[in-house]
């Protein structure tokens, strides 16, 4: 049994190609992994109802599924089981339900492996689900994705899923179509995965392979389908009958192989052999396995395993070649793709030291022998290498190949190892090492400080050889006091710091940089910092001016130009015979010895006494006392020793003087002390102490310089470039460092100060070495330097001022800073007079004597005159004072409006002098361009805010009291005249307003008036008809055409499938249609043919000799027939024409009218029968009643009877012909409509000339008003309005719409009548008189003597036929009756030769037009005329403003004027139009006379000429 069980399936068979596994229900035998989220009566019995007819008694049921179905003892069960089967073995139906009113349930299918799957159904026993899905898993069950989607209605249910019928394969989709109330049992759900309505290419694409694959199904019901009443109770009684219920359940689809087996037998652990069932594993072939036979089998793999398709199973051919080293490999992609396709076997597990693809290459440690062939399983030979020196541990080539440099067993040295084993290092390496990825490690000698470069270092130790000045293991650094490491000789270079700016002779190795002491810079610290300078010898000056002392005053020196300072500080001390001065010096920098010198002017005996140093060592007293002679040549003496003096020390110095070789003291006697100057005693400082060279160069320098006298004397003299540098180390060491230049920021140019000294750039009359004082002589120290006293050598008594104030030392009478000032109330310094200010001021200017805050209301040099807005005389003397003007308040009020005023002497008024804006005799009132309340107080006058579009100068152009804009110049318009006027566009505040170029046929109708246009005031684009764009209009949208319609551009329509594009001609609107397609459109076919063009288009084929054109009807392909001709094709006689086509001739005149007759008779027969049929098939007349249907019999009886009456054709005749008596008639009563027409319009025509004559003299007085006004904005308006009425003019005397043209059209045409009308009367007469003949002579020739009126073949005693008279109605008598008639009614035609009349007429309206012409003729005339007036006038204003002499303001009045004139047409286009005109007059008679006519109107131009010239 377990053998038979294993047997698979029934084969589907294999074709060429593809192998197809059988197909079945996947559900049979998988019970198991069928399951339900839902299912009544699991935990219990629960009661369920059914919707039903009412006549069925049972309505409710038990549902108990607790055990599973048995068909005898649980019938009630309604497992999911259920739906695998339809019947149960007793033939009675068995069912799936789930819990009474529960939406949310899914059923779901695991399988045990991929399967095929291709569409499922399902058999409802309830009504089937308002809303599901079905989805697949291919992952078991860890993803899902959807297949379709069912809903009553799929935009509400499910709103982001399409609701479309498919387009692509895989499209996910809502349908509706399975999801109806209907039917409420048995209904069916069919989905199939690949629906035969898209074709499909390949069925073994990827996607569609991916489509079927699932290893589980899942049914998502997500809406129950009710009757509504379960939205307004849910209890449970209610929802008893609505829920889910499946009879059947069929999942087809069948193993999934790839197309590699056509049989599949049972997956390994599923022990299920149940009749029917679909097994998971396949039996796989094209050397193919695994469950689904998704790879291929070992040693198999030199090529891609594939699905097999209809017509190639890509077996899985092609062993592996493993060169004998190997019995496995796999597939690789790359590997195929690289050799094109060819081969993709990777070998795995190569033995016998081999690897590669093919194990066609040694291993890494191995080489192959050059003697071995690859396949031998000795070839491969391990490496003889250094494991130390070579790459990975002894790697050699492993083949000999010459283009990448390969040898077979060579070995790969590091990078920095040589030799045949790689055991020896390079040169400059050393230490070789097994750790070290290079091999040997680098000297890394500095090829700058060693002395062998083949041989740089040792090559165990690594030690490098080094230069003289270079040391360190790798030759890099350089000895102490040098550095700079190069490749010089030595190495390195000396450092050379400075001795003083320099803490000591060390420096940077790289940069040579030296230690620098503050505020010192450069390499060698020999360079002040920028704001520092170095101290000069004779720094520590200390000034006589500020020492202490009796009898002792100071003496300030002016600096001047051309004397040379030798002196320091303000001045002198001068000092008495016998009197002496007291230092005292606290701020030494350095303990050392100090020279003591003293600056002086004349001679005297000098003794120094000084304290003792405790440093310096205890001096006796006499040590302590200096005695020195002042001699007269010299202007400095130095002590005979020096003093040693140290910092943080205070030291008092006596100097006391004393006249030499006298014993008693003089008091006239006295000397001038400039200063004491402590020199230092530079030989004790480091650089020049001992006997090195350097310190010997030094003191050689300082003298061979002489450095040291530079500073004895004052100025101190140019300093060589050596004894600044020594100076500067000086000052370096005795300071540590350099010192900050502290200039003033008021009194010194800038922060810099000279390097040696530190004197900084002084401002104008600033002394000192910061800039900090004034020069004596001047004051006022500031941001400017300071300003000379300029003492008034008449009234001061000294040449200084004090240094704050700037006052000088006045002597009496005088007065000022300077003393050059006289007392107040006189002026004229030094000989000051009293002030001359008419009693009207106390205070003068001091030079000029002009008087100072005048009162009284008065002005003037003497206060001699009244202010600005008071009048009178003021003059001491005249007895008047200055009065307030009254314009018209008083100056200082809020109404006062004046800038001055004068009183006149003859009329005693006062004239105000109004202020910018005011007017009037008070300036009570605005002046023009201004407005406001002035009469009012505190009322003013402001400028009217016209935006420079009004003349301010022009009474008038604006409200005085609102100040709205009244006159707007250059085109504006608006309160504030701030936008252009109507029809003007631009930028109205830039008087730029410019006509709009609105083009009347493309604008809007409603802006537009007598051919002038509205556009936008601030763009200028025009508002434009629908479908017409452009800034002025001018063209029809994009796809649009026939430009100048009421109502804008049509759309051109076209079709865009059968159109080349949307676009089509802009006059016609025909688009350009594809070939094969034709039409206005390209919705129709192409010319010549007809039919549907989506469907098929055919050939006209008319027949050229019975078609009017060669075009048929579009739609019906019927031709356009002459007359006589049928048929399609026109290739037929006409009913009522006989002959052969094309010699088709009219039938005798009775058939049209029997056939007229029968025709209608035809009609009525066929509306008969419709009403029969009609009434058969219902019973019922439609609309007819029995009175209805009598009257129809008794007409249809009329009509036989008139059918059987033997003459009746003689009385057809004669209604026949008078039929056609009435439609003369007729047309002769619209001969006198259109007669009518005619006069209606010639009445307009007069009536528009009338107009035309009234616009003439409307635009003489406009141009009268132009030449006497000079306004030129009016040129180009009415320039435009009289070349429209030129135009209209010309198209009412010619064109094809002219009044004159449709006047001869209407006589052309009513003449042609009346030839054509008497012509068929006549021959309608002539044909009636042969008819009554041939039936005059058709009749028996006998004798009727009982008969009055005779009648056929009935002749008289003459011979003469005798058939009716007065007072017979027999036939001839009627027809006798009817000839009179026609005779009657044939004299009234002849009558209508009287319509000459209307011709007359029409000579009238020509007549008429003649004068239209000749008007219009004139009105030409006018108007060139006044053209060219017009021009000439402009040229004459043009030549008046390049004329000399006239005054600006004329010049840009008249320019703007001029310049603002733009005609609408140019000189050429105006030539054009004349010509035209001239043209159209040669055809015109009578010209003579029109000129005659014209003559007065060319008096007129002449006199306007005149009158324009008068203008200019």
């Amino acid at each position: 049994v377990g053998s038979l069980q294993e047997v698979p399936s029934n084969p589907h068979g294999c074709t060429e190609g593809s192998c197809y596994p059988a197909t079945g229900n996947l559900l049979i035998g998988r019970a198991a992994n069928l399951t339900a989220t839902s299912t009544c009566g699991l935990r219990g019995p629960v009661q369920y109802c059914i919707v039903s007819h009412l006549q069925e008694p049972d309505k409710c049921f038990e549902c108990d599924s607790r055990h599973p179905y048995d068909s005898y003892r649980h019938r009630n069960s309604h497992r999911i089981d259920n739906v695998i089967y339809l019947m149960d073995s007793d033939g009675d139906h068995t069912w799936w339900q789930s819990i009474n009113g529960k939406e949310d349930v899914s059923v779901r299918l695991n399988l045990e492996a991929e399967f095929h799957f291709t569409h499922l159904i399902m058999k409802f026993k309830t009504f089937r689900p308002a809303a599901m899905i079905i989805e697949r898993s291919a992952d078991f069950g860890r993803t899902w994705r959807p297949y379709r989607y069912f809903a009553s209605n799929c935009t509400r249910t499910f709103p982001r899923i399409p609701a479309k019928s498919l387009h692509q394969i895989n499209d996910v989709i809502c349908e509706e179509r399975y999801s109806d109330i209907e039917p409420s049992t048995n209904g069916e759900v069919i989905f199939k995965v690949l629906d035969p309505a898209i074709p499909v290419e390949d069925p073994y694409s990827l996607d569609i392979q991916e489509l079927l694959r699932i290893t589980n199904l899942r049914i998502n019901f997500t809406k129950l389908n009710t009757l509504g009443d379960d939205l307004l109770d849910r209890r449970s009684d209610v929802l008893q009958k609505y829920y889910y219920a499946i009879y059947e359940l069929v999942v087809r689809g069948s193993c999934f192989c790839y197309g590699h087996a056509s049989e599949c037998a049972p997956v390994p652990g599923v022990n299920t052999r149940e009749s029917g069932m679909i097994h998971g594993r396949c039996v796989c072939k094209h050397n193919t396995e695994g469950l689904n036979c998704e790879r291929c089998k070992p040693f198999h793999n030199d090529s891609p395993w594939r699905p097999a398709e209809v017509e190639e199973p890509h077996t899985c051919t092609g062993k592996c070649n493993c060169n004998g080293h190997s019995d496995r490999c796999h597939f690789d992609m790359a590997v195929y793709l690289a050799t094109g396709n060819t081969s993709g076997g990777v070998c795995d597990d190569c033995q016998h030291n081999t690897m590669g693809r093919k194990c066609e290459m040694c291993k890494p440690f191995y080489y192959q022998d050059p003697n071995r062939d690859i396949r031998d399983p000795r070839a491969c030979v391990a490496c003889d290498c250094d494991p130390v020196g070579s790459f990975e541990g002894g790697i050699c080539d492993s083949h000999t190949n010459l283009d990448t440099g390969m040898i077979s067993g060579q070995c790969r040295c590091k990078a920095n190892v040589k030799g045949q084993r790689c055991d020896s290092c390079k040169n400059g390496h050393y230490g070789l090492s097994q750790s070290d990825p290079l091999g040997c490690q680098p000297c890394n000698c500095d090829p700058r400080g060693i002395i062998m470069m083949d041989a740089p270092c040792d090559q165990i130790s690594g030690d490098c050889s080094c230069k003289r000045h270079v040391i360190g293991r790798y030759c890099s650094q350089c000895e102490p006091e040098y550095w700079g490491l190069s490749n010089d000789l030595g190495g390195c270079r000396p450092c050379d710091c400075d001795f003083g700016g320099a803490y000591n002779n060390r420096c940077m190795m790289d940069s040579g940089q030296c230690g620098c002491r503050k505020h010192l810079i450069g390499r060698q610290c020999s360079e002040v910092q920028p704001g520092y300078f170095c101290a000069p010898l004779d720094f520590y000056t200390y000034e006589a001016e500020n020492a202490n002392g009796p009898d002792v005053t100071t003496v300030h020196r002016e600096h001047a130009s051309s004397h040379i300072v030798t002196w320091t500080g303000p001045g002198f001390a001068r000092v008495k015979d016998g009197a002496g001065l007291v230092f005292t010096i606290d701020n030494i920098p350095y303990a050392m010895e100090y020279d003591i010198m003293i600056r002086y002017e004349p001679e005297v005996i000098t003794s120094v006494q000084l304290p003792s140093s405790l440093r310096c060592g205890n001096l006796l007293p006499t040590e302590q006392l200096y005695t020195v002679t002042l001699l007269h040549r010299n202007r400095y003496i130095q002590m005979s020793r020096p003093f040693c003096f140290e910092p943080s020390n205070r030291y008092v110095v006596s100097i006391r003087f004393q006249r030499h070789g006298v014993a008693h003291r003089h008091l006239t006697a006295f000397i001038l002390i400039d200063s004491l100057v402590l020199i230092p005693k530079y030989t004790e400082l480091p650089g020049f102490q001992g006997n090195a060279p350097a310190a010997e160069q030094h003191r050689d320098d300082m003298i061979r310089y002489m450095c040291l006298d530079s500073f004895l004397i004052t100025p101190m003299p140019a300093l060589a470039e050596m004894c600044s540098k020594l100076i500067c180390s000086i000052s370096s060491i005795l300071h540590d460092g350099a010192l900050p230049c502290q200039c003033d920021p008021q009194g010194s140019m800038s922060g810099e100060c000279d390097k040696v000294g530190g004197q900084c750039r002084c401002k104008a009359n600033v002394i000192g070495r910061r800039c900090d004082q004034c020069a004596p002589g001047t004051y006022g120290f500031g941001a400017n330097g300071c300003t000379a006293c300029n003492c008034h050598s008449d009234g001061s008594l000294s040449h200084q001022c004090d240094p704050l104030s700037g006052q000088c030392p006045c002597r009496q009478g005088a007065m000022g800073r300077r003393c050059s000032d006289c007392q107040p109330g006189q002026w004229g310094f030094p000989s000051c007079v009293p002030c001359q200010c008419n009693g009207h001021a106390d205070l003068c200017h001091p030079q000029t004597g002009q008087c100072a805050d005048c009162r009284d209301s008065t002005a003037g040099h003497h206060c001699e005159r009244c202010v600005d807005g008071f009048y009178g005389n003021p003059v001491l003397g005249s007895g008047d004072h200055c009065h307030p003007c009254p314009c018209p308040g008083n100056p200082g009020s809020n109404h006062f409006n004046g800038l001055s005023c004068q009183a006149n002497a003859t009329s005693d008024q006062i004239v105000c002098t109004c202020r910018r804006g005011y007017a009037g005799s008070r300036c009570d009132r605005c002046a023009p361009g201004h407005y406001g309340n002035p009469e009012q107080p505190g009322g003013r006058c402001l400028p009217c805010e016209c935006n420079n579009n009004i003349d301010t100068q022009e009474p008038g152009s604006c409200d005085s009291r609102t100040g709205e804009c009244l006159r707007c110049l250059y085109h504006t318009d608006g309160p504030s005249c701030s936008h252009c006027e109507r029809g003007y566009f631009g930028n109205a505040l830039v008087q730029d307003c410019r006509l709009c170029t609105c083009v009347p046929s493309g604008t809007l109708e409603s802006v537009c008036h007598e051919g002038r246009c509205h556009c936008d005031r601030q763009s200028g684009d025009c508002p434009c008809r629908d479908n017409v764009n452009g800034h002025s209009c001018d063209q029809c949208s994009e796809n649009h055409w026939n430009f100048g319609q009421d109502g804008g551009c049509e759309p051109c329509s076209c079709d865009r499938q059968h159109a080349l594009g949307p676009h089509c001609n802009l006059f016609t609107g025909q688009c350009q249609c594809r070939p094969g397609f034709g039409g206005k459109r390209c919705t129709e076919c192409e010319p010549l043919h007809w039919g549907d063009p989506r469907l098929e288009c055919r050939e006209c084929s008319c027949d050229p000799l019975g078609s009017e054109t060669a075009q048929c009807d579009r739609k019906t392909g019927q031709c356009e027939c002459r007359d006589g001709v049928t048929g399609r094709r026109c290739n037929e006689c006409a009913r009522g024409f006989i002959g052969d086509f094309p010699r088709c001739v009219p039938c005798h005149p009775c058939f049209q009218l029997w056939d007229d007759h029968v025709c209608m008779i035809k009609r009525d027969l066929d509306h008969f029968r419709y009403t029969v049929e009609k009434i058969l098939e219902s019973g019922i007349s439609p609309g007819l009643g029995d009175t209805r249907i009598k009257e129809l019999e008794k007409n249809l009886n009329k009509v036989l009877d008139l059918i059987a009456e033997p003459f009746s054709c003689f009385s057809t005749e004669i209604l026949l012909t008078n039929g056609r008596l009435s439609d003369i008639g007729q047309e002769l009563n619209s001969t006198a409509v259109k007669d009518e027409e005619l006069k209606r319009i010639l009445n307009e025509l007069e009536k528009e000339l009338r107009d035309v004559n009234a616009t003439v003299a409307h635009k003489q007085e406009l141009l009268d008003k132009y030449l006497t006004s000079g306004i030129a904005v009016f040129l180009s308006k009415y320039n435009r309005e009289s070349l429209q009425a030129e135009e209209r003019c010309n198209a009412s005397v010619s064109g094809p719409g002219s009044p004159v043209e449709q006047s001869n059209r209407t006589r052309a045409v009513t003449e042609e009548l009346m030839n054509v009308k008497k012509d068929e009367l006549l021959r309608a007469l002539a044909a009636q008189n042969n008819s009554l003949n041939e039936l005059h002579n058709s009749s028996s020739n006998g004798s009727c003597p009982e008969s009055r009126c005779g009648g056929a073949g009935c002749r008289d005693d003459q011979g003469n036929h005798a058939c009716g008279g007065e007072g017979c109605n027999g036939t001839a008598g009627v027809a006798l009756g009817a000839l009179d008639k026609a005779g009657n009614t044939f004299i009234s035609v002849i009558s209508c030769v009287q319509l000459q009349d209307l011709a007359s007429l029409t000579q009238n309206v020509k007549n008429q037009t003649v004068n239209v012409l000749t008007k219009a003729q004139r009105k030409k005339e006018y108007f060139e005329s006044n053209n060219k007036k017009l021009k000439d006038l402009i040229k004459n204003i043009k030549d008046f403003l390049n004329e000399e002499g006239a005054d600006a303001e004329s010049i840009e009045k008249v320019a703007l004027q001029v310049l603002a004139i733009s005609l609408p047409l140019n000189r050429t286009n105006l030539g054009q139009m004349i010509k035209q005109i001239n043209n159209s007059l040669t055809n015109l008679t009578n010209v003579g006379g029109i000129v005659n006519q014209t003559s007065q109107i060319i008096r007129d131009a002449k006199e306007l000429l005149e009158n324009a010239k008068d203008a200019k």
